[in-house]
């Protein structure tokens, strides 16, 4: 990623990088506030929503883990007949959510997010 890159250029780097994964359909980056930073979706989807729905998300499952006295997790998967929606985090800060296809090989694209959600944890 280059250096002279505003803030606002690199996460629009990043959701293009996140919707070039094979199986995604639609993307978020988020603050793990819930506080939307960087979208790619269509259609009517209060998008803002998802941001914050989906950091709370992983913010329970983190604490369930914790007082279960177990590692945090690596990312949550809501599997739906049609689609399925994973968060991964993406550093102490943020965290990414996408929307996959029902046919996307889950753990290829977990591996490539994970990439990507370790250069979000760098830059932002």
């Amino acid at each position: 990623m280059s250096e002279h890159l505003g803030l606002k250029e690199r996460i629009n780097q990043f959701i293009k990088e996140i919707t070039g994964v094979e199986g995604v359909k639609a993307c978020v980056i988020t603050s793990r506030d819930g506080i939307l930073m960087g979208r790619a979706f269509t259609g009517g989807v209060s998008v803002p929503s998802f941001a914050a729905m989906s950091a709370t998300m992983l913010a329970s499952a983190e604490a369930a883990a914790s007082i279960s006295h177990i590692q945090p997790p690596e990312r949550i998967t809501v599997m739906s007949p049609d689609a399925t929606i994973m968060v991964i985090s993406a550093g102490e800060r943020t965290l990414l959510a996408v929307v996959l296809e029902d046919k996307a090989d889950l753990e290829a694209t977990y591996t490539a997010l994970t990439k990507i959600a370790a250069d979000i944890a760098e830059v932002l």
